[in-house]
């Protein structure tokens, strides 16, 4: 067990076990093998990043329309610029 993941640095001892079997089979089904250095990579990022991507994910974008013809190389366009 690498640092990241030993009990005691502030997360329950059971979660970082369920966190690395759910890293370890995500990867298993993609036939992906990794280390625990890679895995512990793996789990700082998603405590770097995961709260923030839970938010947004959280927002229910799905009623807002799209953009017709949306280039994504320039800014989004006005309804008065469509």
């Amino acid at each position: 067990m690498t640092s990241a993941s030993e009990p005691g640095n502030g997360q329950r001892e059971d979660a970082v076990g369920d966190s690395r079997r759910y890293v370890e089979s995500g990867l298993a089904v993609l036939g992906l093998d990794a280390g625990a250095d890679e895995i512990a990579v793996i789990e700082a990022v998603d405590a770097i990043y995961g709260p923030s991507l839970e938010a947004l994910l959280a927002e229910g974008f799905d009623g807002i329309p799209h953009e017709p013809g949306a280039d994504m190389s320039k800014p989004p366009r006005t309804d008065d610029e469509r």
